[in-house]
């Protein structure tokens, strides 16, 4: 890959900011929590595009629209099944549901207006099978149903990956390169959920929704067993990570995803010598 084509810190900060600023609504704001960007998988999406010799411009566009329906979905996961009966909770209730839609329809308008419609219907697709995949989640907690690991990570990663994998899946020149670019943006955005649940276990002490919960719904489990599973799978995933960067080519990509994976094992080892010292 030539050198021109390497993405930079400026340009994926450039596509963040232009997705902050197609959701800005005081009004909403005022009531709504934005979630946080997944700035990590927008530029492995940024950074495969390129290499798939997609010029920046469209590259651009469609990470822009990409982090626009993330954001929507992540709302959506905001809306609590109960609130309290106060005029102000039943407001905040029906305004996260409505900035879930209105982040997502942000990206309708974005694609039309570029004429990408190929793009619209991948993330159309893709939005189904997200869809999909979080109603199949939550019907098994609230029917107690055990998951295996495998079910419960086909889950996990079709809702946090689908819309990423999704472009790989259409636009990869290679039956090596779509396996290898699904694989890295699945298994990295495992490192992102289990890190965070280990931060917010060992923060805030209580059990999150997500691999940690999945854990302690096991038979006999307790929650010094699952804070253990936690920060094992965390290492192994690491692992995995950047043993599949190291067998990439070429080497400027190589580099510049174990810049990436090298986030996460900096993430864990201030968390665990902050872990020492308390």
């Amino acid at each position: 890959m030539s050198k021109e084509l390497s993405p930079n810190v400026e340009e994926v900060r450039s596509i963040i900011e232009q997705i902050y600023k197609r959701i800005t609504h005081s009004y909403v704001e005022h009531y709504v929590d934005v979630p946080s960007m997944a700035e990590n998988r927008l530029e492995l999406l940024y950074l495969f595009l390129l290499e798939q010799g997609m010029p920046k411009e469209k590259a651009s566009v469609l990470c822009t629209a990409t982090g626009l329906v993330q954001l929507g979905l992540d709302t959506h996961e905001l809306v609590k099944n109960e609130y309290d009966s106060s005029q102000n909770a039943e407001r905040n209730r029906q305004l996260t549901v409505l900035a879930g839609d209105y982040y997502s329809s942000r990206y309708y308008h974005l694609l039309a207006s570029a004429g990408e419609i190929q793009a619209i219907q991948v993330l159309s697709a893709a939005i189904q099978r997200v869809n999909e995949a979080k109603m199949r989640l939550y019907i098994a907690g609230r029917d107690s149903k055990i998951l295996s690991d495998e079910e419960y990570w086909e889950l996990r990663n079709t809702i946090d990956t689908g819309l990423y994998v999704a472009f790989v899946e259409e636009y990869a020149d290679s039956i090596d390169r779509r396996r290898f670019w699904s694989d890295l943006m699945k298994e990295t955005a495992k490192v992102e959920s289990v890190i965070g649940e280990w931060e917010q276990l060992k923060w805030q002490e209580q059990v999150p929704l997500g691999f940690a919960r999945f854990l302690l719904q096991k038979p006999g489990a307790t929650l010094a067993q699952v804070l253990s599973g936690v920060e094992g799978k965390a290492l192994e995933l690491i692992g995995l990570c950047e043993q599949m960067v190291r067998t990439l080519h070429p080497a400027e990509t190589r580099n510049m995803l174990a810049s990436i994976t090298a986030r996460y094992s900096h993430r864990i080892s201030r968390l665990k010598k902050v872990i020492e010292e308390m």
